[in-house]
């Protein structure tokens, strides 16, 4: 325990200044791309959709730079042996598929485009006052139609023939490559949302969903005992979501940001995707390693042990309590004012307390991790992270994809 606290002091003291600046720039360019998204939405919705993703890209880019910011600082975690864009676009490739499941999760990437939605329409009903002869492909209307899945389609290629000939373009294509990933997993996540919303709204209405509706409702009017168990269950859910998962979901971030290796042999999954060869192959290494990274950080989480993970757990509670009274202290010393202040000073006040709150949380995070990688029975170590995605931006293989078959004898 005096080991974990002083890393999180010494992540402070170094690095305090830097991350807050982190912080500040992923704000402001999210907020700027989702500005400049519905402005262009508001001309074009193709336009404004593939802007859209950078702002998501933003936040997770900000993040990646925080935890890798203050890696000199873990002393079980070794630093990199060179740094750079390269290193820096391979650390967030792994990241972008766990992060964007928990932005999604968390209902933020449903209030970007609301967000972008509105902008858009704004525009739109300026220039043609909501005349639908002149709209044409205007209003950041983002359906389940075939625009967001030849979006999906397009980048996904694109995405597999930077992974396959990587080697033989510049450096410069790096950035190419992390855009065709984040907008395809973008249109995925958006395309799957919108299908589970109309699943739901289908559901609401058959039969046999009102049917249980009217059970509840009369176990609720004729029985106060299991409306009592119902509403404490839904109550110890939303504490269990809010002091276990949340907290492992970021842990399971910082173990994708870092990356981590466990001795284990080589997924089934993942030899299968090796043996073959061809696009189909490239798309099924690509997507294979991604799940790598993720069951290589969930092993952070379950091999962190009871004790370590949740002192982790109770030091999150607590940083989410103290976020939550902060912001209220803050509200309170400001005092009432009129809808116009709120609306225009509201957020800038929200993001200066997350500027202070989120270097806390990046600082609690890291040494969490850096706690579980001390043990030695946990049988995790850090490999340099990304290195599973600057394999695949050089087209060259790692070593989990080095099998029995791929190395030919030695000969005379």
């Amino acid at each position: 325990m005096p080991q974990l606290l002083h890393t999180f002091g010494r992540i402070l003291a170094r690095h305090g200044i830097v991350l807050v600046a982190w912080y500040l720039g992923g704000e402001a360019l999210h907020e700027l791309f989702v500005q400049l998204a519905g402005f262009v939405g508001g001309h074009t919705t193709l336009g404004g959709l593939l802007l859209l993703p950078l702002a998501v890209t933003a936040r997770l880019a900000s993040y990646v730079a925080m935890y890798l910011s203050v890696r000199p600082s873990l002393p079980h975690i070794a630093a990199p042996p060179h740094t750079g864009p390269r290193e820096f676009g391979a650390a967030i490739l792994p990241a972008i598929l766990p992060f964007f499941a928990f932005y999604a999760a968390w209902g933020m990437l449903t209030a970007d485009q609301i967000e972008f939605m509105n902008i858009a329409a704004r525009v739109v009903y300026a220039e043609t006052g909501l005349d639908t002869a002149l709209m044409g492909d205007r209003g950041g209307l983002i359906s389940a139609g075939v625009l967001p899945v030849a979006v999906l389609v397009i980048a996904l290629a694109a995405r597999l023939s930077f992974s396959r000939y990587g080697g033989r373009l510049p450096a410069w294509t790096l950035i190419l490559a992390t855009y065709a990933e984040v907008l395809w997993t973008f249109m995925l996540f958006t395309l799957v949302g919108q299908w589970w919303g109309d699943v739901l709204e289908w559901s609401a209405t058959t039969a046999g969903v009102q049917w249980l509706d009217g059970i509840g409702d009369w176990f609720a009017a004729h029985l106060a005992v299991v409306a009592v168990v119902w509403e404490v269950g839904v109550w110890a859910f939303g504490i269990l979501v809010a002091a276990v998962i949340v907290p492992a979901a970021w842990l399971l971030v910082a173990g994708v940001v870092y990356g981590t290796t466990f001795e284990s042999a080589v997924p089934r999954m993942l030899r299968t995707a090796t043996d073959s060869r061809g696009s189909l192959a490239v798309l099924a290494r690509t997507l294979t390693r991604r799940f790598e990274d993720l069951w290589a950080a969930m092993a952070v989480i379950w091999r962190s042990g009871p004790v370590l993970f949740g002192g982790y757990a109770l030091a999150y509670c607590l940083w989410a309590l103290a976020e939550q009274v902060g912001t209220r202290v803050v509200l309170q010393a400001i005092g009432g004012h009129d809808t116009d202040f709120w609306s225009a000073f509201l957020p800038l006040i929200l993001v200066g307390v997350a500027a202070v709150a989120e270097p806390l949380r990046v600082a609690i995070v890291a040494t969490a991790y850096d706690g579980v990688i001390a043990r030695p029975e946990s049988g995790l170590e850090p490999r340099e992270a990304g290195g599973h995605a600057l394999s695949e931006l050089d087209g060259e293989a790692d070593d989990a994809a080095i099998l029995i078959g791929d190395v030919e004898p030695e000969r005379p």
